[in-house]
Protein backbone atom coordinates (compact mmCIF):
# COMPACT_ATOMS: atom_id res chain seq x y z
CA UNK A 1 0.00 0.00 0.00
CA UNK A 2 1.41 3.35 -1.01
CA UNK A 3 2.07 5.62 1.96
CA UNK A 4 0.14 8.86 2.19
CA UNK A 5 1.81 11.86 0.60
CA UNK A 6 2.97 14.62 2.92
CA UNK A 7 0.48 17.39 3.52
CA UNK A 8 1.08 20.24 1.01
CA UNK A 9 2.80 23.27 2.47
CA UNK A 10 2.64 26.95 1.55
CA UNK A 11 5.48 29.35 0.78
CA UNK A 12 4.71 31.14 4.02
CA UNK A 13 5.31 27.91 5.93
CA UNK A 14 8.59 27.32 4.09
CA UNK A 15 9.80 30.80 5.00
CA UNK A 16 8.76 30.26 8.61
CA UNK A 17 10.63 26.95 8.60
CA UNK A 18 13.84 28.65 7.37
CA UNK A 19 13.50 31.36 10.05
CA UNK A 20 12.85 28.84 12.82
CA UNK A 21 9.42 30.38 13.44
CA UNK A 22 7.24 27.44 12.46
CA UNK A 23 5.09 25.87 15.14
CA UNK A 24 6.44 22.47 16.29
CA UNK A 25 3.27 20.61 15.34
CA UNK A 26 3.66 21.76 11.71
CA UNK A 27 7.44 21.44 11.44
CA UNK A 28 7.35 17.66 10.97
CA UNK A 29 5.00 17.95 8.02
CA UNK A 30 7.24 20.55 6.35
CA UNK A 31 10.31 18.38 6.93
CA UNK A 32 8.58 15.40 5.30
CA UNK A 33 7.49 17.56 2.39
CA UNK A 34 11.04 18.79 1.69
CA UNK A 35 12.45 15.29 1.71
CA UNK A 36 10.08 14.32 -1.11
CA UNK A 37 10.12 17.59 -3.09
CA UNK A 38 13.69 18.50 -4.14
CA UNK A 39 12.59 21.63 -6.03
CA UNK A 40 11.16 23.14 -2.86
CA UNK A 41 14.22 21.95 -0.94
CA UNK A 42 16.49 23.84 -3.34
CA UNK A 43 14.37 26.97 -2.93
CA UNK A 44 14.78 26.64 0.83
CA UNK A 45 18.53 26.28 0.32
CA UNK A 46 18.62 29.53 -1.66
CA UNK A 47 16.71 31.36 1.05
CA UNK A 48 19.07 30.06 3.70
CA UNK A 49 22.07 31.17 1.62
CA UNK A 50 20.56 34.66 1.34
CA UNK A 51 19.99 34.69 5.09
CA UNK A 52 23.62 33.76 5.76
CA UNK A 53 24.81 36.42 3.35
CA UNK A 54 22.79 39.13 5.10
CA UNK A 55 24.10 37.99 8.46
CA UNK A 56 27.63 38.24 7.11
CA UNK A 57 27.05 41.83 5.98
CA UNK A 58 25.89 42.75 9.48
CA UNK A 59 28.63 40.84 11.34
CA UNK A 60 30.38 44.05 12.46
CA UNK A 61 27.13 45.32 13.98
CA UNK A 62 26.57 42.06 15.83
CA UNK A 63 30.05 42.34 17.36
CA UNK A 64 29.46 45.83 18.75
CA UNK A 65 29.27 46.13 22.54
CA UNK A 66 25.85 45.57 24.07
CA UNK A 67 24.61 48.51 26.20
CA UNK A 68 24.10 47.26 29.74
CA UNK A 69 20.56 48.64 29.90
CA UNK A 70 19.68 46.60 26.83
CA UNK A 71 21.52 43.51 28.06
CA UNK A 72 19.44 43.60 31.24
CA UNK A 73 16.14 43.83 29.36
CA UNK A 74 13.71 40.96 29.73
CA UNK A 75 14.61 38.14 27.36
CA UNK A 76 11.89 36.80 25.05
CA UNK A 77 10.32 33.44 25.80
CA UNK A 78 12.45 30.63 24.43
CA UNK A 79 10.93 28.81 21.47
CA UNK A 80 10.92 25.12 21.01
CA UNK A 81 14.11 23.73 19.46
CA UNK A 82 12.15 21.19 17.38
CA UNK A 83 11.86 23.26 14.15
CA UNK A 84 15.57 24.09 14.20
CA UNK A 85 16.51 20.50 14.94
CA UNK A 86 14.32 19.27 12.10
CA UNK A 87 15.84 21.84 9.78
CA UNK A 88 19.34 20.63 10.56
CA UNK A 89 18.45 16.97 10.13
CA UNK A 90 16.59 17.51 6.87
CA UNK A 91 19.37 19.66 5.39
CA UNK A 92 21.85 16.97 6.37
CA UNK A 93 19.78 14.27 4.69
CA UNK A 94 19.26 16.33 1.56
CA UNK A 95 22.93 17.27 1.41
CA UNK A 96 24.14 13.69 1.43
CA UNK A 97 21.37 12.43 -0.84
CA UNK A 98 21.35 15.21 -3.40
CA UNK A 99 24.99 16.27 -3.42
CA UNK A 100 24.39 19.87 -2.30
CA UNK A 101 24.79 21.66 1.00
CA UNK A 102 23.62 24.88 2.61
CA UNK A 103 26.34 27.49 2.18
CA UNK A 104 26.86 31.04 1.03
CA UNK A 105 29.85 31.37 -1.31
CA UNK A 106 29.65 35.15 -1.37
CA UNK A 107 29.36 35.67 2.38
CA UNK A 108 32.49 36.83 4.25
CA UNK A 109 34.10 34.33 6.58
CA UNK A 110 34.37 34.72 10.35
CA UNK A 111 36.30 37.82 11.30
CA UNK A 112 39.00 37.90 13.94
CA UNK A 113 37.92 39.31 17.27
CA UNK A 114 38.92 42.89 17.88
CA UNK A 115 41.94 43.39 20.12
CA UNK A 116 40.82 43.40 23.74
CA UNK A 117 42.14 45.97 26.22
CA UNK A 118 45.28 45.18 28.16
CA UNK A 119 43.45 44.83 31.46
CA UNK A 120 41.23 42.13 29.95
CA UNK A 121 44.27 40.18 28.79
CA UNK A 122 45.66 40.48 32.32
CA UNK A 123 42.37 39.23 33.73
CA UNK A 124 42.29 36.17 31.48
CA UNK A 125 45.88 35.29 32.29
CA UNK A 126 45.27 35.56 36.04
CA UNK A 127 42.10 33.49 35.75
CA UNK A 128 43.86 30.68 33.90
CA UNK A 129 46.79 30.69 36.34
CA UNK A 130 44.83 30.68 39.59
CA UNK A 131 41.69 28.79 38.57
CA UNK A 132 43.15 25.27 39.13
CA UNK A 133 44.91 26.12 42.42
CA UNK A 134 43.77 23.85 45.25
CA UNK A 135 45.72 25.08 48.27
CA UNK A 136 46.41 28.72 47.36
CA UNK A 137 43.74 29.99 44.96
CA UNK A 138 43.64 33.33 46.84
CA UNK A 139 46.17 35.36 48.78
CA UNK A 140 43.76 36.50 51.51
CA UNK A 141 40.75 34.36 52.37
CA UNK A 142 37.16 35.39 52.89
CA UNK A 143 37.62 35.15 56.68
CA UNK A 144 39.60 38.39 56.40
CA UNK A 145 37.31 40.04 53.86
CA UNK A 146 37.36 43.48 55.50
CA UNK A 147 41.16 43.49 55.61
CA UNK A 148 41.34 42.23 52.01
CA UNK A 149 39.11 44.99 50.64
CA UNK A 150 40.89 47.71 52.62
CA UNK A 151 44.31 46.45 51.52
CA UNK A 152 43.38 46.25 47.83
CA UNK A 153 41.65 49.63 47.98
CA UNK A 154 44.79 51.22 49.40
CA UNK A 155 47.03 49.63 46.77
CA UNK A 156 44.80 50.63 43.83
CA UNK A 157 44.14 54.08 45.29
CA UNK A 158 40.35 53.82 45.02
CA UNK A 159 37.66 52.43 47.32
CA UNK A 160 36.79 48.87 46.27
CA UNK A 161 34.18 46.32 47.23
CA UNK A 162 33.75 42.62 46.59
CA UNK A 163 30.33 42.09 44.97
CA UNK A 164 28.04 39.53 46.57
CA UNK A 165 27.08 36.76 44.17
CA UNK A 166 25.49 34.30 46.61
CA UNK A 167 22.06 34.73 45.04
CA UNK A 168 23.54 33.35 41.82
CA UNK A 169 25.18 30.45 43.62
CA UNK A 170 28.73 31.77 43.91
CA UNK A 171 30.37 32.54 47.26
CA UNK A 172 33.42 34.75 47.75
CA UNK A 173 36.60 32.77 48.40
CA UNK A 174 38.92 35.74 48.85
CA UNK A 175 41.26 37.68 46.61
CA UNK A 176 44.75 38.77 45.81
CA UNK A 177 46.91 41.65 44.59
CA UNK A 178 48.20 41.37 41.02
CA UNK A 179 50.60 43.40 38.87
CA UNK A 180 49.51 45.12 35.68
CA UNK A 181 51.45 45.19 32.43
CA UNK A 182 53.17 48.42 33.44
CA UNK A 183 53.59 47.50 37.10
CA UNK A 184 50.26 48.96 38.21
CA UNK A 185 48.38 47.36 41.08
CA UNK A 186 45.40 45.20 40.13
CA UNK A 187 42.84 43.43 42.32
CA UNK A 188 41.24 40.05 41.84
CA UNK A 189 38.37 38.44 43.72
CA UNK A 190 37.56 34.75 43.29
CA UNK A 191 34.17 33.09 43.74
CA UNK A 192 33.18 29.43 43.87
CA UNK A 193 29.91 27.54 43.47
CA UNK A 194 28.76 24.55 45.51
CA UNK A 195 29.79 22.31 42.61
CA UNK A 196 33.32 23.72 42.46
CA UNK A 197 32.97 26.08 39.48
CA UNK A 198 34.98 29.27 39.87
CA UNK A 199 34.82 32.79 38.46
CA UNK A 200 37.26 35.64 38.96
CA UNK A 201 36.60 39.38 38.98
CA UNK A 202 39.61 41.45 37.92
CA UNK A 203 39.58 45.17 38.78
CA UNK A 204 41.88 47.78 37.27
CA UNK A 205 42.37 51.54 37.46
CA UNK A 206 42.69 53.04 33.97
CA UNK A 207 43.74 56.29 32.35
CA UNK A 208 41.13 59.02 32.71
CA UNK A 209 40.26 58.94 28.99
CA UNK A 210 39.42 55.24 29.09
CA UNK A 211 36.00 55.58 30.64
CA UNK A 212 34.37 58.37 28.65
CA UNK A 213 31.99 56.10 26.78
CA UNK A 214 28.82 54.81 28.49
CA UNK A 215 29.32 51.51 30.27
CA UNK A 216 28.69 48.56 27.99
CA UNK A 217 29.17 44.83 28.34
CA UNK A 218 31.69 43.37 25.94
CA UNK A 219 32.65 39.74 25.76
CA UNK A 220 35.62 37.80 24.54
CA UNK A 221 36.53 34.14 24.56
CA UNK A 222 39.90 32.42 24.71
CA UNK A 223 39.88 28.62 24.80
CA UNK A 224 37.34 27.58 27.42
CA UNK A 225 37.45 30.94 29.21
CA UNK A 226 34.65 33.43 28.63
CA UNK A 227 35.18 37.01 29.85
CA UNK A 228 32.63 39.79 30.24
CA UNK A 229 34.21 43.20 30.72
CA UNK A 230 33.14 46.81 31.02
CA UNK A 231 34.54 50.24 31.88
CA UNK A 232 32.95 52.60 34.38
CA UNK A 233 34.60 55.99 34.83
CA UNK A 234 38.29 55.16 35.38
CA UNK A 235 37.70 51.55 36.42
CA UNK A 236 38.00 48.45 34.25
CA UNK A 237 36.18 45.28 35.31
CA UNK A 238 36.56 41.79 33.82
CA UNK A 239 34.60 38.76 35.00
CA UNK A 240 36.02 35.46 33.72
CA UNK A 241 34.79 31.90 33.99
CA UNK A 242 34.64 28.59 32.17
CA UNK A 243 30.85 28.83 32.11
CA UNK A 244 28.09 29.21 29.50
CA UNK A 245 27.90 32.79 28.29
CA UNK A 246 24.37 33.40 29.59
CA UNK A 247 25.37 32.19 33.08
CA UNK A 248 28.42 34.45 33.17
CA UNK A 249 26.38 37.36 31.81
CA UNK A 250 23.91 37.02 34.68
CA UNK A 251 26.79 37.12 37.17
CA UNK A 252 28.31 40.14 35.41
CA UNK A 253 25.00 41.96 35.63
CA UNK A 254 24.75 41.35 39.40
CA UNK A 255 28.35 42.51 39.88
CA UNK A 256 27.77 45.59 37.77
CA UNK A 257 24.72 46.65 39.76
CA UNK A 258 26.75 46.55 42.97
CA UNK A 259 29.88 48.19 41.57
CA UNK A 260 28.34 51.09 39.67
CA UNK A 261 28.92 54.51 41.31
Amino acid sequence: MKPDSPTPVTDAELHAWVDGQLLPERAEAVAAWLLQHPDDARRVQDWQSQRLGLQGLQRAVLEEPVPIALARATRPRRRSALPQALAASVMLALGFAGGWWVHSPGAPGPTLAKAVPGFVQEARTAHVVYLPEKRHPVEVGVAEQAHLVQWLSRRLGVPLQAPLLQDKGFALMGGRLLPGQQGEARAMFMYESATGERVTLHISTLAEAAGRDPAAFRFTRSGETETFYWVEDRMGYALSGNLPRDTLAALADVAYQQLRP
